[in-house]
């Protein structure tokens, strides 16, 4: 019925008066909306905003602004005041009846996330009591800061007068106001109904721009423009390159196949996504259409979806982003979210679409492998944008594949340098790489990296390199336990491996079992698994299962790398001349100039540390004659003193000291050179890529921190 048949017609008034008469008849409940204190903190409970009055922070008060799901739990338990909240009603609260999500999960990560807040453990819990699967209930007494307002409404009286008019008059107020209050309730409890609302682990599939113009630059440059924009935000967590390329393997659908909002949808479904997002672009007249859709996996409706008119072709970056915002905004990302995570998308990329799509081109050889085809388009990409701060971190990236280390750390300063002009998330990969990889300050790439996990707590990359950063600080258990909760975010053959890789480094062989056991159950099988099952049968002395490896691999494409292990476990149990055998078949192999200078040098670090002094002579020779990188030069400074040869040994050290004066290797644990004939004889087993197993001397130490053969993120291309 129409407002305007509801307002004259004479049925209208029945509706009035029912109206009326309901509000009369029930009572009034309105949902609290001031603040509360409890416990150490208050929470206000209209913004969600929550404040530790506990040693308050002058710099920003101590306050929280919780993510929407998280808001409305804690709301909920505030409302019971300490009487149970179940799951169904969790679930009610937070769900439509046709969302399609694991709740229980989704529930469990929604208190999780809700506990740090409150500096609470499950374990022992100071504010949220878990009832069994029942529910939850807030513990501590709550008390409210803003009383309510007293007395009740005051009622409607009628007048007993004889004019009529003023009656009706009055009448026609109080029933236009209710039938305002009924509309504005109708129209709120759309809203509410129709919400959209995503648990931490929610993941959305990008599909490739619908191009309907005749310009082609369109397709690469606004696919990718869109995934930086998407992926500046904590709150939104697209499927990762990988996965998508994996899934669409499982179809039987080719890499190069573009991906319609239709293999969208079916990639959605097989990976139990949230939604798939979709854009658009057409001719308008001399102006183009814009427009970006949320879709549900299963149906195909539209959830949310915003469009704009863009009147010039150098303005669709820009407009991109900013309609991308507007549509984060529509999916529930919170309005301090927004504020904080929103670098203009021309800013964080480029303006220019022939950059990026020029980058874009560069990215799929990098991605196929095959980085030499990549860096010419990523150094076109520069010329078409000096200011891509992107490109020079790709370029980086290629150089480091390609062992030219010295232009690597050339263009990774350079895009740190210009890391304002990228996302958060991109300026944290960037300070990393310049720390980790050009300045060797692993105190600061630490630093950055547990600053980064608490806006990107399921970041597979951030975690990983934080792995990777306090495996060469030393810290072994710490490594293990971040690679641990990796793999438990991203369950794959890549991170099992590494899981186990981090637990033998650490001597938790049960642990790295479990997890080699857990990669067999799932049926992931990749290179490294393999050489962590070789690893940790060798420690657990399982001649049987060590000689079926080397048999299956004897004849593999993998000879390479398991010649390389073979000859570690003989020189692990002394037997020198066949190490040196084994690891000379490997090289000759290989024709890449890096596996051959990483063998001379840990060839020679090995028969120093046996009193192999003529062996090792031999070797360091060989390598003081080849190109050798920082980490390279380290190893074999190491080697030149344990073999005697200390005044080589001590101007290899002061030249790297030279060229990395803040590198925390070189100038804090770069042990004192001294004659091997002054250390210990003993060779305790060694861990990592220098051998197998723990280790207690100054060397191996070194060896297992400064050479690390785990890849890590960076900001393009981009995995997430």
């Amino acid at each position: 019925m129409l407002l305007s048949s509801l307002f004259f017609d004479n049925s209208g008034w029945h509706w009035y008066s029912f109206l009326f008469c309901i509000s009369r008849a029930l009572p009034m409940y309105t949902l609290s909306s001031g603040r509360v204190r409890f416990g150490a903190f208050e929470f206000d409970l209209a913004t969600g905003e929550l404040r530790s009055i506990e040693a308050p922070n002058p710099n920003n008060n101590n306050k929280v602004l919780l993510r929407e799901q998280v808001f409305q739990v804690l709301r909920m338990l505030v409302e019971r005041e300490g009487k149970i909240v179940t799951r169904e009603e969790i679930k009610g609260r937070l769900w439509t009846d046709d969302t399609v999500v694991d709740f229980d999960q989704s529930i469990n990560a929604t208190i999780k996330a809700l506990r740090p807040a409150l500096g609470d453990s499950a374990d022992n819990p100071r504010y949220i009591e878990t009832l069994g699967r029942r529910g939850y209930r807030l513990m501590p007494t709550i008390e409210s800061l803003e009383p309510d307002p007293g007395g009740a409404p005051a009622e409607v009286v009628a007048e007993a007068h004889p004019a009529r008019d003023r009656g009706r008059m009055r009448w026609a107020l109080a029933t236009g106001a209710l039938l305002a209050v009924g509309a504005f309730s109708i129209w709120r409890y759309e809203i509410y109904r129709h919400r959209i609302t995503l648990a931490p682990t929610d993941t959305i599939v990008l599909a490739d721009v619908d191009n309907r113009t005749s310009d082609p630059v369109f397709d690469g440059a606004l696919n990718t423009a869109l995934r930086f924009e998407i992926e500046q935000t904590p709150y939104l967590n697209l499927l990762g390159l990988d996965k998508t390329y994996a899934t669409m393997g499982r179809m039987k659908l080719p890499p190069t196949t573009k991906i319609t909002p239709e293999t969208a949808r079916q990639i959605c479904s097989k990976t139990n996504s949230k939604m798939v997002i979709a854009d658009s672009i057409a001719d308008a007249g001399n102006r183009y259409h814009l427009e970006i859709r949320a879709l549900d996996c299963e149906s195909g409706a539209t959830l949310a979806e915003e469009g704009t008119d863009i009147s010039a072709r150098n303005q669709v970056v820009h407009e991109l982003g900013a309609t991308a915002a507007r549509l984060r905004r529509k999916l529930g990302e919170p309005a301090e979210s927004l504020v904080r995570f929103n670098q203009p998308l021309e800013k964080a990329t480029s303006a220019s679409l022939e950059a990026l799509q020029t980058g874009t081109e560069g990215t799929k050889f990098f991605l196929a492998g095959n980085p030499q085809a990549a860096l010419p388009l990523y150094q076109r990409a520069i010329e078409l944008d000096p200011d891509f701060a992107l490109m020079y971190e790709a370029v980086g990236a290629a150089h480091g594949s390609l062992g030219h280390y010295d232009l690597m750390a050339a263009s990774w300063t350079r895009a740190y340098h210009l890391r304002d002009r990228m996302t958060g998330k991109n300026r944290v990969n960037i300070e990393f790489h310049y720390y980790r990889n050009v300045t060797g300050e692993l105190d600061k790439a630490y630093s950055v990296l547990v600053r980064s996990l608490e806006l990107f707590p399921r970041d597979v990359f951030l975690h990983t390199n934080l792995a990777d950063t306090l495996l060469r600080l030393g810290q072994l258990k710490r490594a293990a336990d971040v690679q641990d909760e990796t793999a438990r975010l991203e369950p794959s053959a890549l991170y099992f491996s590494w899981a186990a890789a981090e637990n033998i480094n650490a001597s938790r062989f049960n642990e790295a079992r479990s997890w080699l056991a857990q990669a067999e159950t799932l049926k992931f099988d990749s290179l490294q698994l393999r050489i962590q099952r070789l690893q940790l049968a060798f420690i657990e002395g399982d001649r049987g299962a060590l000689d079926r490896i080397f048999d299956s691999e004897a004849h593999g494409p993998n000879r390479f790398e398991f010649l390389r292990e073979q000859s570690k476990l003989e020189a692990q149990q002394g037997h020198f001349d066949s190490a040196d055998r084994l690891q000379l078949q490997a090289t000759k192999l290989s024709s890449d100039p890096e596996d051959i200078s990483t063998a001379l040098v840990f060839s020679a670090l090995r028969n120093a540390e046996a009193d192999r002094v003529t062996q090792a002579r031999k070797t360091q020779d060989q390598a003081l004659q080849s190109k050798l990188e920082r980490n390279q030069r380290m190893v074999l400074a190491l080697s030149l003193a344990r073999s005697g040869r200390t005044e080589e040994a001590k101007r290899l050290a002061d030249e790297v000291s030279q060229e990395a004066p803040l590198d925390t290797i070189v100038q804090r644990l770069f042990p004192q050179f001294a004659p091997r004939s002054s250390c210990s004889s003993t060779i305790p087993p060694p861990p990592s890529i220098c051998s197998v197993g723990p280790s207690s001397t100054t060397s191996h130490t070194l060896c297992r921190s400064i050479i690390s053969t785990r890849p890590t993120s960076v900001g393009w291309p981009t995995w997430s």
